[in-house]
């Protein structure tokens, strides 16, 4: 199944296998839109989706991205998928659950719908702005972002 096969790309770091998964006129919504966190932002079309994605893995290491349930009927596939993340720059951890409405279209991602806790994913990026802040007052520059 081709969203089983996008989490296991994504959880090994193998974004062009993710990106090859895409249709070309893939929708991929986000519920925090209004929040306008760069990384949880809503996008059309392989491009965008894909610089979405690229952003992510810019900002974060994916730890682990793991399936926690799948239900799938003739028209779409629900998941709920777990994903451990750490912050580059900050080093803070981002344990989040992921809820996912998808629909497949010649074998290729092509509807996204994603919903996560926007009260959680406010306070996340608040916080890590303020430790960028903070080491910038005070004449630190945060930490260089690292890689696995």
């Amino acid at each position: 199944m081709v969203f089983r096969l996008a989490c296991r790309y994504w959880n090994d770091g193998d974004f062009d296998s993710v990106i090859a998964l895409l249709a070309d006129d893939i929708r991929h919504t986000v519920n925090v839109d209004a929040l306008g966190i760069p990384w949880m932002a809503s996008a059309e079309g392989k491009a965008d989706v894909a610089a979405r994605l690229n952003l992510i893995r810019e900002t974060f290491l994916v730890d682990a991205f793991v399936i926690e349930a799948l239900v799938t009927d003739a028209e779409e596939l629900r998941a709920t998928v777990v994903g451990y993340h750490t912050h580059k720059k900050t080093r803070e951890r981002l344990d989040v659950r992921l809820r996912f409405r998808v629909r497949v279209r010649d074998g290729l991602l092509a509807q996204i719908d994603e919903t996560v806790d926007a009260a959680y994913f406010e306070a996340f990026e608040r916080f890590v702005r303020y430790l960028e802040q903070t080491a910038e007052e005070l004449g630190n520059a945060p930490p260089e972002p690292f890689s696995a």
